[in-house]
């Protein structure tokens, strides 16, 4: 299994040793949503076919953050509650006001969510208490927050904060499209975005296009920056660096994986072979980036 995004925090203070996490997590599993609620926020097992909630190999741990939420469309309650708005009007000889229009959708939400379908999405996080790594498998921050959140109020006295480097990504992409190389164990793909700096924030992309440093220093010179760039990582991993610290897309390239005969080797040893890849990638962005910034 490998994590396809990575938002990257820094451990700051905290007990979150194995025995202690798993003590944490399990008071605050995952249940399904009762009849009339929309949405129930846990912890899972990484690994569904174990007890546990947290996943050891080596010094670094697996979690899984789970939310579950109910499927039940505006769309699906307008349409119901359209019905029931028509007859109103036809039995009152008159279209209903605002205040009924907003009970009627009430209550028709009451009635359907007890046969909504709920959908789970599970995020993991791998964390490093050694080097003080806490990694969660995510494109979106606003998610990334909500696991925080819950995870605050399941371990006492446990800090987090976002990486910081000492060089914006923005200002160093802006530079090594203009012509600056990067350090030597990245190369440059064939993805860019460069934005305007003003107001209307114009906007340039590079998709699966050679990058010309002649090409990408004329839109630089014209008032953009650079927001996003792609990039391989020691002829590894493949990645896209964005303006706010995040690497998405993330590919694993000719990477050797032992011959396992078991699910369970299998999964241990695809841990083992990415959290040993990332904890080389990860310091080498950070120096790429002018350092750490621990303020």
């Amino acid at each position: 299994m490998w994590f396809k995004n990575l938002q990257v925090y820094r451990i700051t203070g905290g007990d979150i040793s194995p025995d202690l996490l798993e003590d944490a997590l399990s008071k605050f599993a995952l249940q399904e949503c009762l009849s009339m609620e929309m949405q129930r926020r846990g912890w899972l097992q990484p690994r569904e076919e174990k007890e546990n909630f947290v996943h050891v190999f080596g010094h670094h741990l697996l979690i899984a953050f789970a939310v579950e939420k109910k499927l039940l469309p505006a769309t699906v309650v307008n349409q119901h509650a359209k019905a029931r708005i028509v007859q109103m009007e036809q039995q009152q000889g008159y279209k209903p006001g605002k205040k009924q229009i907003r009970d009627i959708k009430e209550s028709v939400l009451i009635e359907l969510l007890p046969r909504a379908f709920a959908q789970r999405h599970k995020t993991y996080v791998w964390i490093d208490p050694k080097e003080k790594w806490f990694v969660v498998d995510t494109a979106n921050t606003n998610k990334a927050d909500e696991l925080l959140e819950v995870l605050f109020q399941c371990v006492n006295n446990l800090t987090l904060a976002p990486l910081e480097t000492k060089t914006s990504p923005s200002a160093a992409m802006t530079r090594w499209l203009s012509g600056d190389e990067p350090p030597s164990v990245f190369t440059i793909d064939r993805d860019c975005e460069l934005q305007g700096m003003d107001d209307e924030k114009a906007t340039v992309r590079y998709t699966h296009h050679v990058l010309d440093a002649a090409e990408t220093t004329r839109h630089i010179k014209a008032g953009k920056k650079a927001t996003k760039l792609a990039m391989t990582w020691n002829n590894k991993i493949s990645f896209v660096l964005h303006d706010n610290l995040q690497l998405r897309r993330i590919a694993p390239l000719d990477i050797l994986k032992e011959d396992t005969e078991t699910t369970e080797e299998l999964f241990d040893s695809d841990f083992a072979i990415m959290t040993g890849e990332l904890s080389r990638l990860l310091p080498d962005i950070v120096d790429a980036l002018g350092g750490e910034d621990k303020g």
